[in-house]
């Protein structure tokens, strides 16, 4: 009886473990799987791989084959100076590609500054300058053009574009360089 209490709650603290992985990646993955189905795979942002190989990343780069030309700098205090995302330059590009998909939330004015702002489910997605011809509500889908580059900004005129990513809801500024890198979690079988 203590052997069969045991081995529930150890499958117990294996299905939490699966759960608090998909949470803390953004993975879907079915609760539902043993631990020999499990062995040897990965699960990662919303994705799961043989061990090995590398997942996608969860986001990409509104601007393909741009570089970063200013990182992230998270402000000590909500209200603290700092820099609420990444500047990437344009590479000859005006075009914005969508780095997940979700719909249009914002486009307009923003304090002087053409902003267009998606909302991407946990994330709100910003860019500056840049504008579109999409309504309010209009879904955007992953690597497919949703804006280019262009209007009023004090950020860096039209040579590169400031992409910023919060948590919808907050104001709680995440680094977007950190959704752009492919995320490798594995899962081991527990071993008594």
């Amino acid at each position: 009886m203590v052997r069969l209490w045991m081995l529930r709650l150890l499958r117990m603290q294996h299905e939490l473990l699966i759960l608090a992985l998909c949470l803390v990646c953004g993975a879907v993955a079915p609760l539902a799987v043993s631990s020999s189905e499990i062995h040897g795979m990965e699960l990662v942002a919303g994705c799961t791989a043989i061990a090995g190989e590398m997942c996608h990343a969860r986001m990409l780069s509104p601007v393909p084959d741009g570089l970063i030309v200013r990182g992230f700098d998270r402000p000590e205090w909500q209200w603290s100076p700092g820099h609420r995302g990444v500047d990437i330059s344009l590479n000859g590009t005006h075009e914005l590609l969508a780095p997940s998909d979700g719909a249009i939330s914002f486009s307009g004015m923003v304090a002087g500054k053409s902003v267009v702002s998606i909302d991407a489910g946990p994330y709100t997605l910003t860019f500056e300058p840049a504008h579109t011809q999409l309504a309010v509500g209009d879904k955007v889908h992953r690597g497919k053009r949703f804006a280019s580059v262009g209007g009023q900004s004090d950020h860096c005129g039209e040579s590169c574009v400031h992409w910023g990513v919060k948590r919808t809801g907050r104001r709680d500024y995440l680094d977007p360089a950190s959704f752009l890198r492919p995320m490798q979690i594995r899962l081991v079988p527990y071993s008594e």
